[in-house]
């Protein structure tokens, strides 16, 4: 729903970024012009610290993007003032920044046309190019590892919430099936009721009715009481068959309990009744609530979360971080709960809440009550 946060792997990464262009700008202020370089080494860690920590800063991914854009732009620049290959080392700061931002092959190409832009220096300003050629091939293998290396990272950050996801999936349907075997359960008893103590009562009931016809007049009194106990017991026992047999909807309640207890390190209150559901629409509401509770926690660092509803909609409230600029970036996870809601004529929507976290509404159509 939001962008990931930066874990510590993450900004360790970035700090290393900073540690590099900051030795880089020492070097070039200590032996060459100092105020152009000045300007230049600090646009370039302005851009570097804006895309690497977009995420908490709130940044677009537009943004984000072209930060990346002006890093390519200022380190031809760099090297175009200094035409040494310490400016070079900013490549490698670029190439390793690309692929958290661009596709694997937008960040080859990028890679292509920033060293496509060296050799153009090179070649304006009259530079032997032989001169820096062992440098140069160095650093490009060291700008296509840092760019194989990010694309390594990308894809097991997404392999991990790919797992992360299923987890979810998985947690959410055992809480689904624990509610579905109550339910199950419920009629197994009803019908246990029904079939043995609801028959044994009617035999009952007529082998009193044959003893009323023979025995003596002053017995007759307690034999009618027998049989009247005999029948409001048979209606009672019939009763409660009937309201356990009528009771098929899944207790969203529990379901809801239940994913608290397999999912640590959040508290999860709910605001009941909840409205009780066809069994499909309560399993498929269930999952969008784990879905829910999980990106709360992942994204919004959350720790309470509050379940509200009503008939017609349910509301996720969490105290998280909130939404970057007060908006939802639809993600794969809030698409997936539409998916989901939409056979049942229902939607979704991630708003900012008025002091701290956000809500996910889930949208009923109201045409599936219980």
């Amino acid at each position: 729903m939001q962008k990931r946060p930066v874990t510590l792997d993450q900004s360790l990464l970035n700090l290393s970024g900073l540690l590099a262009i900051a030795v880089c700008g020492w070097v070039s202020l200590k032996y060459f012009d100092f105020w152009p370089n000045l300007a230049l080494y600090s646009l370039f860690a302005a851009a570097f610290t804006v895309q690497s920590f977009s995420a908490p800063l709130g940044v677009k991914a537009t943004t984000a993007r072209s930060c990346v854009i002006v890093m390519l732009v200022l380190s031809v620049a760099v090297l175009f003032v200094n035409r040494d290959t310490v400016a070079l080392i900013l490549s490698v700061v670029l190439m390793a920044s690309t692929p958290h931002h661009f596709k694997a092959r937008e960040s080859w190409v990028i890679m292509a046309v920033a060293n496509l832009c060296y050799v153009l220096v090179f070649w304006l300003t009259e530079t032997p190019l032989e001169s820096y050629l062992y440098s140069a091939l160095s650093l490009l293998a060291l700008q296509a590892f840092a760019i194989t290396s990010s694309l390594a990272k990308q894809r097991e950050v997404l392999a991990q919430e790919e797992l992360m996801r299923k987890n979810s999936e998985l947690l959410a349907a055992r809480a689904v099936m624990a509610g579905q075997n109550k339910a199950d359960e419920r009629l197994r008893i009803a019908g246990d009721l029904h079939d043995s103590i609801g028959h044994r009562l009617t035999a009952l009931q007529l082998q009193l009715e044959v003893l009323a016809h023979e025995v003596p007049v002053d017995h007759k009194a307690q034999v009618e009481t027998c049989q009247l106990l005999a029948k409001d017991l048979l209606e009672e026992v019939r009763s409660i068959v009937r309201r356990m047999a009528e009771d098929e909807s899944n207790d969203l309640v529990d379901a809801i309990r239940e994913l608290e207890a397999l999912t640590p390190g959040v508290e999860v209150s709910v605001d009941s009744p909840l409205p009780e559901l066809e069994a499909p629409l309560a399993q498929q509401l269930v999952f969008c609530i784990q879905e829910a509770i999980h990106n709360a926690i992942r994204h919004g660092h959350a720790n309470r979360v509050e379940i509200r509803g009503d008939e017609y909609a349910l509301r996720v409230i969490d105290n998280g971080r909130g939404l970057a600029n007060g908006r939802a970036i639809p993600g794969f996870g809030l698409r997936n709960i539409n998916n989901r809601l939409a056979a049942f004529g229902g939607h979704a929507e991630l708003l900012a809440n008025s002091d701290t976290g956000c809500q996910l509404q889930l949208h009923l159509s109201g045409n599936h009550p219980a």
